[in-house]
């Protein structure tokens, strides 16, 4: 099975890093939250994953858009 590298990027305001770093991770684990475009790496690969493009089902289970990354 191949190995990925996942990310996920949000600009925000905050105090420091580690209030940082809370804002986002509670931003993400957000049940309603957007934040569903990820950057995937493989070994062969790098592509952008938007898990749901349309903005109607925050769950990720919509019709993915995949691309290259910019």
């Amino acid at each position: 099975m191949p190995e990925y590298e996942v990310s996920w990027t949000i600009e925000l305001e905050a105090p420091g890093p580690v209030e940082a770093a809370r804002a986002a991770l509670a931003i993400h684990r957000n049940p309603a939250s957007w934040a569903t475009v990820f950057t995937v790496r493989s070994d062969t690969e790098d592509v952008t994953v938007d898990l749901d493009p349309e903005h109607t089902d925050p769950s990720g289970h919509g019709t993915p858009n995949v691309t290259p990354p910019a």
